[in-house]
């Protein structure tokens, strides 16, 4: 993102931030025309974007960072700033992420008898235990599975329209949450996984199946065949 770029985005949020915050202050902007219009909905958007985001941002630190870059009086460089920007990404927002998560987990365990927490941090309920005499003894083994996947708001992700009904693999090639979950019970069981993000598609997300950036998945699965590698 450049530099020009970062500024329109802070400005977007500030001026969201402080009608927000300020309730009782007086408009002064009008809609003359229909350039201010489409320029007002753009920062509108940007605005919400960000905010949903992030809701911790602070009205007055954000109009003191875009008055100081106007003036040129930062307090940080554009490069610290970057930095700055990266480190609270990568690290701040994953610890409120797991927070959340662990809460969340130890809430559900403490409902229901049948949950159990790993050690690895995945939570698991099981349905159907299965063939025990069938199980995956090795990640080199084959396993082919059925699953639902549901986003801890109860929306359908990785939706079974959109790939094909059964999944075959390497148990090897799942991702940690998965692999460690088709493990737990034997050929036509079935079982219940809340696979943290950090199991699952972590910071990245996964745009094309709808799954968030940092988003706590729930997977109903049924194993219909496991092939032991000789």
């Amino acid at each position: 993102m450049s530099r020009h770029s970062i500024v329109i985005c802070v400005f977007a949020v500030a001026s969201l931030l402080v009608a927000a915050c300020g309730g009782n202050a007086k408009r002064t902007f009008k809609l003359e025309d229909s350039a201010d219009s489409l320029s007002y909905v753009v920062g509108m958007n940007i605005a919400y974007n960000i905010m949903q985001m992030d809701s911790t941002m602070r009205a007055d630190a954000v109009m003191a960072g875009i008055e100081d870059v106007l003036k040129g009086t930062e307090l940080m460089s554009f490069d610290d700033g970057r930095m700055f920007l990266l480190s609270y990404m990568n690290y701040d927002v994953y610890e409120r992420v797991r927070n959340y998560e662990e809460q969340y987990l130890a809430d559900l365990a403490a409902s229901d008898n049948a949950v159990v927490r790993a050690n690895s941090g995945l939570t698991y309920k099981v349905g159907e235990l299965g063939d025990m005499g069938q199980m995956i003894n090795s990640d080199r083994d084959t396993v082919a599975f059925t699953y639902r996947v549901t986003n801890m708001a109860g929306k359908e992700v990785d939706r079974a329209e959109e790939r094909a009904d059964t999944l075959r693999t390497q148990v090897g090639r799942l991702q940690d949450g998965l692999r460690e979950g088709v493990k737990l019970i034997g050929q036509g069981g079935k079982i219940t996984l809340w696979i943290p993000s950090s199991m699952a598609y972590g910071s990245q997300g996964d745009e094309q199946k709808e799954i968030e950036p940092n988003e706590m998945l729930r997977y109903e699965l049924n194993i219909v065949e496991v092939k032991r590698r000789r």
